[in-house]
Parts: C-alpha cells; structure tokens; sequence
C-alpha cells in the first residue's frame, strides 16, 4: 500500500492541520491565560508534539539525496525563516537578551530543533551505513532512545544542579536539549514510513488500535504516573507512542476509508487540509496575534475550575488566530521572493 510519491496526501495534511491548530490552542493558554494546562491542555500536549515530529519523520526524504543538499534545503526552510520571524518578535516585544535564546526561543524552538534532529539522524546514518539493515535499525533506535531518555531527565533536573553544570547548561540551552525528548518519536515516523506496509497490516487490526487507546485513556485517567520515579519515561513514551497511532489511524481511515458526503464535513475537512499544508506559515506567524495576558477572564470565569468552558473560549480564538496567521501568509507569499525566503514557500 505504498502511498503515491508526488501528490499531497489527503490525511497528511489534515493531521498537521490538526495538530498546528492545537498548537495555537495551547499557546491561547499559555501566553494567554498563562496557564500550561487549562482546558485539557494536559492531555492534548502528552500527543500533540509527539504527533507533530512523528509527521516531519514520516515525510521526511532522505532516501537518494546527498547529505549536504538536505541539511541546505533544511537550513533554508527551517533556520533561515524561524530565525527571521524570531528577531522581529524580540524586536516588537521587547524581549531581546541573551535568555530569549534559551531552550524555548519565546516559543520559536520547534522549527530549530527538529533540524537538529535532521542533522542527528543523518550523521547517525552516516555512522551507521556499514551495519546490515537490522542491526542498523537497532542501534538507531537505541541512540535515539538514550537522547530521548537523556532530555527528559535532563528537563526534569537542569535548574537543580544549575550551578554544578556552569557553561553547559547554557550551550544545552542553545541547543535546546530539554526538547530533544521528542526525538524518538521522529525516529519513530521515520521507521513507520520505511515498514509502512508492515504498520498498515497491524493497525488494520482492530483488536491493535482498540488496545491502544484503552491504554492512552488509562494513562491520562491516572497522570500520577508521569511523575513517579522510573516510571515518567515509561509513561511519556507509551502515551506518546498510542496517541500518535490512534490518531494517525484514525485520520487515514477516515480519508481513506469512510466516505464524507456532508458538504459541512467536506469543506471543514477541505479548511483543515489547508492548514496542514501552511503549518510553518502559521507557526512563525502565530505568536504575533496571541491575546497575551488575559488572565482576568480566567479569572472572572473561574476557567481554571471548568476546563470545558476554558475549551469553549480558547478554541474560537485559536481559530480566529489561525485565520489571521494565514492572512498574513497570503500577504507574504504574494512576493515569490519573501514566500520563498521567509516562508520556504515552493511551487505545490
């Protein structure tokens, strides 16, 4: 079932459009309310980053491309466009010092990191291109493991023995290692792509996807979990592993699979696609349009106390700051030279 090379797919792009507009949906919360985990945003991120590097793992196209083209292209699609956006969002907000380089960026990191995780998967590669395949694959998946394992522990402790670490905590910083947590799961998208015959055959089960879900409710139904001892990481990449096929398949049977003959239905679906295909657009821009310190309607409607109602009200404006994003992209890529430079737009 080998999907076709040059044509976009249809659940591909509605999953990224998914994904980015939850994006927005958290940063309404976090920049917004200042608070990580109102309105679910618990759940939602335990499958939201996750979800988003296994996509960039699955389309990722290294096969018959020399290193140095890629990790080019990457630069100019990744680092040239994100850097761009996050001097002009230091400059307009005031937020220009050494710290607003650290690990997070003022949310500019994802694009910087996961070209980091371009550039590790290609050395390790590289690295590991005299191993028979299997053997290959395993050591690449336990060199992605130890990052893996090595960022979260390392997120978890940093600040304490902040002191002890010196000038290492600010290189890691730079490099944003707390986020490489996510790294397996690039891996993880990568692998899939790879066997995805074998990945269909098994999810086509409905005994596999039903087992799966049952175990990412019951890990967000007892979140203790994820802060117990020598079980966090267990729990951070089991929930992160089931959420990303449970919706992964969903959305390929749904587009696949299941006919949607409501017009409603068609053209929500049509608007979420379009999203999936300008999810870097949406990302540089976003951060721009956030209603940044609205805690006083948190307040005055108790949203910590009620996360439903907090979803009410952050999603409409999470939409309505997706809608924004794309208008201004529509503005920049009117110029082939800014689309392309600024937006790594490319002919569709």
């Amino acid at each position: 079932m080998k999907e076709p090379a040059t044509k976009r797919i249809g659940y591909i792009d509605a999953l990224r459009g998914m994904a980015m507009i939850l994006v927005v949906y958290f940063h309404i919360s976090a920049y917004g309310f200042c608070s990580y985990v109102m309105g679910y945003n618990d759940i939602i991120e335990r499958f939201r980053m996750p979800l988003f590097f296994f996509i960039s793992g699955w389309l990722f196209k290294y096969i018959d491309r020399p290193t140095k083209e890629i990790i080019k292209q990457k630069f100019m699609v990744q680092i040239v466009p994100t850097a761009f956006f996050l001097l002009l969002y230091l400059c307009i907000f005031d937020y220009l010092s050494f710290d607003s380089f650290g690990s997070d960026k003022k949310g500019y990191w994802f694009t910087y990191v996961l070209f980091e995780y371009f550039v590790i998967f290609l050395g390790l590669k590289a690295l590991l291109n005299r191993h028979n395949t299997k053997r290959g694959e395993l050591y690449m998946m336990l060199a992605m493991l130890f990052l893996s394992i090595s960022a979260l522990y390392y997120s978890k402790y940093y600040t304490r023995y902040a002191e002890e670490l010196g000038i290492w905590k600010t290189i890691l910083g730079l490099f944003s290692f707390v986020k490489f947590k996510h790294i397996i799961f690039f891996w993880f998208g990568t692998f899939v792509k790879k066997h995805f015959d074998s990945f269909i055959q098994l999810t086509n089960r409905p005994i596999i996807i039903s087992s799966l879900l049952v175990l990412f409710v019951a890990l967000n139904a007892y979140p203790i979990v994820f802060s117990v001892n020598g079980l966090e990481y267990i729990a951070f990449l089991l929930v992160g592993l089931s959420g990303v096929v449970v919706f992964f398949t969903l959305f390929r049977y749904l587009y696949t699979l299941v006919h949607l003959p409501s017009f409603l239905i068609h053209q929500t679906s049509s608007i979420i696609k379009f999203v999936g295909r300008r999810t870097l657009d949406i990302y540089l821009i976003h951060y721009f349009f956030l209603p940044y310190h609205i805690e006083y309607i948190s307040d005055s409607l108790n949203l910590q106390e009620n996360p439903f109602l907090c979803m009410l009200i952050s999603l409409p404006l999470a939409l309505g700051v997706t809608a924004i994003s794309l208008f201004v992209s529509y503005l920049i890529r009117l110029s082939p030279f800014l689309g392309k430079h600024l937006l790594g737009a490319k002919n569709e």
